[in-house]
């Protein structure tokens, strides 16, 4: 009978730490700290699994559950996959978190596998280290920013402290776990990394600041990661890092110089009188993340500061620097910690450790004065600014835009930059050479402005080829063209006739077309018209498009457009023609549809199809899909049928179904975050990064 009991309890304990398991995420299951819990057999069959995935490297791939029970076809398949070389990394904390976990099973169990997996874990952590000391965020196989010295998510932090706590024999790694000659190496790359780390601190005058998320492994100057992040200096990263070097027993000079360099730097580059606030309930379409004023608030510091000024930005999947998050997208303005009171906790330790090993150079910090933002350190609101040496042409107010033009190449091998000044232009443009980027100075008060249709064409022919209706007109072979910072308008329908026939801003005949921070406008039809014979791509960003006539967006291709405005007036506002081919599709992000009376979203009368991800309408957008033109005839067939998807999109006062989330109902079936510009155009043209290229003229 107590046999019977004491089998009955350790049932019941079994099932217990089951059911305690099964109530946390595998994260928090990984980082289980009990000893009770490593003697069960859940902590060994969570430690084999551990031994499934790891990889030949030593080291473990990143965001996979590798505590919930497996299927044989799920086994199968991690077997499969562990000769892998290219997805063993630290990032996400991947690899210490598992090495940790089989550190606690075997001092609990004594069971050698778990021994022999850990240590080979060591290994792969020394392999991975630079003789600069630095350590990648992948490895041994690496690509892109991959090889950079990765502070990023505290990679570079967490393997360091790992190493030290083992070369400690600090719990969980006391005894036979580690051998003496393992320690000694791992001393010295703990040695390595905080010269590493000592070297790629940013200087600005001669004086020590904080770190950015990754460095090159050549030159240690701050580098770029992912599209959205930016050689900057990085604050939460770099309070990690401030953090370890206050952990060392006996700080050098250099270490000591390093710390108070970068207290001043906190103190300094604090935000005080605003919190980040999340609008709206968790869930809702319209719920938001914003930076709001609050006199009580606790200081904060942004993720990023810009290089030249020291100043915060943000970023969208574009790559551009935006001081505001309303400037970029909800997705990632919403998916994304852009602010932080990580360094803020650095306040009483630092001030602790200066007095016990440095009360000479002591800086004076406080949470309690103002932020670099209430100081006038930093300027929040400034905005960028061209450099006008570079640009090839300047227009002023009086000028012809198409003589400036004429003076371009008739081929350029790069870029040929037009600046015109601020001012009204009462002038037909045509632009008929590839490679001219014309940047307006102001895009609220440098305009182009023209009454004309098909019928009242200003310039008919240009250098013997017809010329389309349009206030500017590109030409077939204008390829590679970027208008920005102007308003075009076309108002013929208020000026001469009222009439809402075809009255194109811009219109265009060339490919691969960009039209960014601009108000394109039209009294009349089509206000937004490219139309390349083939294989037309076309992306826009920042546009506010104004129009009481229908399908004042309509491209024919592929054409991506985000953070834009559109106003309409009672008829459709988008459209789209994508006959070329099957993949051909306008994409919308991010942004907002109004009308002045009750309007149809858009229309099409050619195979189409549309994608609109995180896009708002208000009441004033008819509740009815996008449909065909016509209700009398049939112009084409559209043997590929209505295409419309939508992602995270919704309507002042609801709508009937239409706008549900279905990208998984297109042929391709795609994620949400990855529907970009690139995905847009199949990867054969990346407008983004000429934007960022070209951004020292298009600044805005």
């Amino acid at each position: 009978m107590r046999n019977k009991r004491i089998e009955m309890m350790i049932l019941l304990c079994f099932a217990f730490v089951m059911a305690a398991t099964a109530q946390k995420g595998y994260k928090q299951v990984l980082r289980e700290t009990d000893p009770q819990f490593f003697r069960t057999e859940e902590a060994r069959r969570i430690g084999d699994q551990l031994l499934l995935y790891q990889r030949v490297t030593g080291g473990w791939p990143k965001n996979i559950d590798m505590v919930k029970r497996m299927t044989d076809k799920e086994r199968e398949q991690v077997m499969a996959e562990k000769s892998r070389r290219n997805d063993s990394t630290t990032d996400n904390d991947a690899t210490t978190t598992q090495m940790i976990f089989l550190a606690r099973l075997y001092q609990q169990t004594k069971d050698e596998r778990y021994k022999d997996a850990f240590c080979k874990g060591v290994n792969y952590l020394l392999s991975g280290q630079y003789p600069n000391g630095g350590w990648p965020q992948f490895w041994p196989v690496m690509r892109d920013y991959q090889i950079h010295i990765t502070y990023n998510d505290h990679a570079m932090e967490h393997t360091m402290l790992m190493l030290k706590d083992m070369v400690e024999q600090q719990e969980p790694y006391q005894g036979k776990l580690i051998t003496k000659e393992m320690r000694k190496k791992m001393k010295v790359a703990f040695d390595k990394g905080i010269d590493c780390i000592l070297a790629t601190q940013i200087r600005r005058d001669g004086k020590p600041t904080v770190w950015c998320q990754q460095h090159d492994r050549e030159t240690l100057e701050p580098a770029k990661a992912r599209a959205f992040e930016l050689a900057s200096f990085c604050s939460s990263e770099s309070a990690g890092l401030v953090r370890l070097l206050m952990s060392l027993d006996h700080p050098s000079d250099e270490v000591k110089t390093a710390i108070h360099g970068a207290m001043k730097w906190f103190d300094d580059h604090k935000l005080t009188g605003m919190r980040v606030a999340h609008i709206g309930k968790w869930g809702s379409p319209y719920r938001d993340t914003q930076l709001v004023a609050d006199k009580n608030a606790h200081p904060i510091w942004a993720r990023f500061y810009d290089l030249e000024y020291g100043e915060p930005f943000v970023c969208d999947r574009d790559g551009v620097p935006r001081r505001h998050l309303y400037q970029i997208g909800s997705e990632r303005r919403n998916g994304y910690a852009w602010y932080t009171e990580g360094p803020s906790s650095l306040y009483e330790d630092y001030n602790k450790w200066a007095e016990r090993y440095d009360p000479k150079h002591k800086v004076a910090i406080s949470l309690q004065t103002k932020g670099g933002n209430e100081t006038g350190l930093l300027q929040w609101f400034r905005k960028p600014k061209a450099n006008m040496a570079d640009f090839d042409a300047i227009v002023n107010p009086g000028d012809s835009i198409q003589l400036a033009i004429e003076k371009a190449p008739q081929q350029p091998t790069k870029p040929y930059k037009i600046l015109i000044r601020k001012g009204t232009y009462h002038q037909k443009v045509v632009i008929d050479r590839p490679n001219i980027v014309l940047v307006g100075e102001d895009r609220d008060s440098t305009i182009i402005v023209l009454a004309e249709t098909a019928k009242t064409n200003k310039m008919p022919e240009y250098h013997g080829k017809p010329t389309g209706n349009g206030v500017i007109v590109l030409q077939e072979g204008a390829d590679d063209c970027v208008i920005s910072g102007l308003t075009v308008y076309n108002n013929y329908g208020t000026t001469i006739e009222n009439t809402t026939t075809h009255q194109m801003a811009i219109f265009g005949r060339a490919t691969r077309t960009i039209v960014i921070n601009s108000n394109v406008w039209a009294d009349g039809n089509d206000a937004l018209a490219l139309w390349a014979k083939t294989d037309g791509m076309y992306y826009h960003a920042d546009l506010y498009l104004r129009c009481p006539g229908v399908d004042f967006l309509c491209p024919r291709g592929w054409c991506y457009a985000t953070r834009c405005r559109f106003l309409g007036d009672s008829r459709a506002i988008i459209w789209h023609d994508g006959r070329g081919s099957k993949n051909q599709k306008l994409v919308i992000k991010d942004s907002y549809f109004d009308a002045k009376s009750p309007t149809i979203l858009g229309r099409y009368h050619h195979d189409s199809q549309f994608f609109l991800l995180n896009c708002r309408l208000s009441k004033q957008i008819l509740d009815t899909n996008i449909c065909y033109a016509y209700s009398d005839k049939v112009l084409d067939p559209c043997p590929w049928g209505l295409r419309t998807y939508y992602y995270n999109c919704s309507r002042e006062g609801g709508n009937s179904g239409w706008l549900n989330d279905n990208l998984e109902e297109s042929e391709e079936k795609p994620l949400f975050h990855a529907v970009t510009a690139l995905w847009t155009f199949k990867e054969k043209w990346d407008p983004e990064a000429r934007i960022r290229d070209l951004w020292n003229v298009l600044a805005y």
